[in-house]
């Protein structure tokens, strides 16, 4: 039968096909899944034209492990003296009695840093200083020559057969990253590009250092970070045992988009990292001993050493912890909860911050890459976006249990148990995370996990399931589901349940055919051959007469 289609129909059908395609291609540009909670920026700081201002931001609480906030994160882009974050921790993890061994500065600090212009703690070549002196002037002032005075001095133990050599040499870093979720990062042209500085002088602090530099360092204001100089221009090796502790430790730490060449953060196409990346850093750094006293203090005295002979006092390039108005900028960034942690710029960078608050119980940890307009205007907007993230997430979330440990979650099917068909399921453990202040209970779904049924005897807490907790299409909690009882076996109908699935298994079904069919084959040849004796006596009967 042949069905006639009308004008009007096929103008219905195309009218459906291209709102199907319409509907498909929206779906299909949708986010394949948002990460943390959705955060409205808005235009509530002054001198804010526009936000974020950084390309890649992750936020993350740190008593729970909770991603609060992330915009585009697996971005691979330069990190510059953030670098001294994963310095830190090579150099605390490498150079024994760290705090009270007496380094002296070499040469060759002198030599590799020459003509950069970049952030120094002045130290000078002979200068005799503790390794603690050293965090301190690598991380308050960010120092290169304090970075490169650390990284020099674990080369030296490694050539002197102190340290043992890596299991395996590092290869092409390029070849052993994953595809990146962002390109790697491109060399901006310097055209147009104001200097680049983490030093306090050029950040407009009063520092009142006196102290020579180190010789062959250029005078003046030089570009901070050096964003024209790669690491290997400047002196520095990049396959050096101290660059190669990094790249070890970056693995180690599950960090698959970080690579180094230096250990103070000069511009390398090759040097790179991501905002998720350098926070897992980040994290485990606050772990060591002094880290957190080191990154949080604002003003950091040098004592006198046999170099110089007097106290030289310097001032973090944190403007959060600066409480006071920028003189560039004419903006306060100061944020009264901050505690932390590093600062990094230079051409290629823009501005870049890694930093830490505490308040109200809860710590968070923010790192902002990639401020390459306000890098330009001297506007840190990647301290105005920390500010603004860290106000926001204490001020809107907050840890919520949302599972307790012995609450009934759900039941199963139990087999084997006298009077008793169903066991209960409990949360194994109990279950907070960071959530919106609004968020009901009602709002979280649970997913449960669990067999079709179990068998007695039953152990109370013994896990059967988990259970899935969500908020909002993502994944919040999993929690064991464990037995909320003991239920012991009954013998009796464990004998009826598996003789009644031994009399309806398949297997026996076909082995009773088959002897039913051998029995009835038995009998139809008995039948068959008494017949025939029969037949044999009539004839031997009928031969006798």
């Amino acid at each position: 039968m042949k069905i006639k289609t009308t004008r009007k129909t096929r103008h219905v059908q195309r009218a459906l096909a291209l709102l199907l395609a319409v509907c498909t291609a929206l779906l299909c540009a949708l986010p394949a899944g948002a990460e943390g909670f959705t955060f409205n920026w808005d235009l509530d700081e002054p001198m804010r034209n526009e936000a974020p201002h950084c390309k890649s931001i992750f936020m993350l609480n740190l008593d729970t492990g909770a991603v609060v906030y992330a915009l585009n994160p697996d971005e691979r882009l330069s990190m510059a003296s953030l670098t001294k974050i994963m310095s830190y921790i090579v150099a605390y993890e490498t150079i024994p009695d760290i705090e009270n061994t007496v380094i002296t500065v070499p040469q060759s600090v002198a030599d590799d840093l020459e003509g950069t212009g970049s952030s120094l703690a002045d130290i000078t070549v002979g200068e005799e200083l503790t390794g603690l002196q050293l965090l301190y002037l690598m991380m308050v002032p960010s120092g290169n020559d304090a970075a490169l005075t650390l990284a020099e001095y674990v080369d030296s133990l490694y050539e002197q057969g102190k340290l043992a050599p890596l299991e395996s040499a590092q290869e092409d870093p390029q070849a052993e990253q994953p595809t990146p979720a962002g390109e790697a990062p491109q060399a901006p042209s310097d055209e147009g590009q104001q200097p680049a500085t983490d030093d306090p002088q050029a950040n407009g602090m009063a520092q009142s250092t006196g102290e020579p530099q180190l010789a062959g360092m250029a005078e003046g204001g030089g570009t901070g970070d050096a964003g024209e100089f790669t690491g290997d221009a400047a002196g520095y090796a990049s396959d050096s045992y101290f660059v190669q502790l990094m790249n070890k430790k970056a693995e180690q730490l599950g960090c698959r988009n970080t690579h180094f060449t230096n250990a103070h953060g000069l511009y390398n196409p090759d040097h790179y990292t991501t905002a998720r990346d350098m926070a897992t850093i980040a994290e485990y750094a606050m772990t060591l001993p002094n880290f957190t006293e080191i990154t949080g203090t604002f003003a950091y005295v040098k004592p006198v050493t046999n170099m110089c002979d007097y106290e030289v006092t310097f001032h973090s390039t944190n403007k959060l912890l600066q409480n006071y108005m920028d003189e560039q900028s004419g903006i306060e960034y100061y944020y009264q909860s901050a505690t932390g942690i590093k600062t990094g710029s230079h051409d290629q960078a823009g501005y870049c911050l890694a930093a830490s608050a505490t308040a109200l119980g809860y710590t968070y940890i923010v790192v902002c890459l990639g401020d390459m307009e306000g890098y330009e205007q001297k506007i840190h907007g990647e301290m105005l976006d920390a500010r603004t993230l860290f106000r926001w997430a204490l001020s809107s979330l907050g840890k919520k249990t949302v599972a307790v440990q012995g609450d009934i979650l759900s039941s199963v099917n139990l087999e084997y148990a006298f009077q008793k068909d169903q066991l209960l399921l409990a949360a194994g453990e109990a279950a907070s995370v960071m959530l919106p202040n609004s968020v009901d209970a009602s709002s979280i779904v649970v997913t449960v996990n669990k067999p079709e049924s179990v068998q007695a005897p039953v152990r109370k807490g013994e896990q059967v399931g988990t259970a899935t907790l969500s908020y909002a299409d993502e994944v919040i909690a999993t929690v064991p589901l464990v037995a909320a009882e003991s239920v012991s076996r009954s013998d009796l109908l464990a004998s009826w349940e598996q003789g009644k699935s031994l009399l309806s298994s398949p297997w026996f079904l076909v082995i009773l055919a088959v002897i039913v069919a051998l029995v009835i084959v038995y009998f139809i040849l008995v039948v068959m051959y008494r017949r025939k004796q029969k037949m044999l006596r009539r004839v031997r009967k009928f031969r006798d007469m």
